[in-house]
């Protein structure tokens, strides 16, 4: 049987990648919608959002905070509330 790989994010080793995407999905679930992220879960996004394929463009001009709001399709996802106001959306499975 193949071995997971070992996940690190904020300090914080998941034996697998599934694990550390079953704990983002929980911590995305844990909010209200347009509610901010606590600041123990802004850590470790910030952490997590450095490992997106695409996260010079994500982080633009820098992170004031992270909240949650609806996606396409009535998902609910992760957004970026940038230092000059501007949103960007980001999935947390592209971070793992």
């Amino acid at each position: 049987m193949a071995k997971g790989k070992v996940v690190k994010i904020d300090g914080v080793l998941f034996e697998r990648k599934g694990d550390a995407m079953a704990h983002l999905r929980t911590m995305l679930n844990s909010y209200e919608l347009e509610q901010r992220v606590s600041e123990k879960d802004q850590s470790f996004l910030l952490d997590a959002i450095r490992n997106h394929p695409e996260s010079e463009e994500k982080i633009g001009s820098g992170i004031d905070h992270f909240f949650v709001r609806r996606a396409d399709y009535g998902t609910r996802c992760f957004w970026i509330r940038r230092v000059d106001g501007s949103e960007e959306r980001f999935s947390y499975k592209s971070c793992v």
